[in-house]
């Protein structure tokens, strides 16, 4: 599967991740995409796997270079709700490539009737992620969950 925005391509990866199917920049990939891949794989080991609720490289459409990932820790839940996640390489911050990324991945996750809310969560440092859930139109959540990372939810428009 894949996604366009103007800027970007977001590739759906199917578990094993390999990350020599594309052609990154410095510093990338970087944890978090290792992150997002383990828990692809984690979930195609039980069958739990459901495209397209995986891991997304984020390729950079101007000069085909991959900048990051992003992708669902899963498929929808019982209660309709789906959580992303999302890194970029330390020199592809600060274009906007993370708010393009997020609001393609957020509007085809509530495309899916299954899907009733978007989470996200972010470390209370990490500011510059936080604008970016904003700018997609997540609201925080005003009392998180004691796992000591900022929340923010993303409901479906009609509900």
């Amino acid at each position: 599967m894949l996604l366009t925005t103007p800027r970007l391509r977001l590739c759906l990866t199917a578990p094993p991740f390999d990350p020599s199917a594309f052609d990154w920049i410095a510093e990338a990939p970087g944890p978090g995409v290792w992150e997002l891949a383990g828990i692809a794989a984690r979930a195609a080991e039980v069958d739990w796997y459901l495209p397209p609720w995986g891991l997304y490289v984020i390729v950079r459409a101007a000069d085909d270079r991959a900048i990051g990932g992003i992708g669902f820790h899963g498929p929808p839940g019982a209660t309709g709700e789906v959580e992303l996640g999302y890194e970029l390489a330390p020199t592809a911050r600060g274009a906007g490539y993370a708010t393009e990324a997020v609001r393609a991945l957020a509007a085809l996750a509530l495309d899916s009737p299954e899907v009733n809310v978007v989470n996200a969560r972010t470390t209370s440092a990490n500011e510059a992620s936080q604008a970016v859930l904003r700018r997609c139109g997540f609201a925080l959540v005003p009392v998180p969950p004691p796992d000591g990372l900022v929340h923010f939810r993303l409901p479906r428009p009609d509900r």
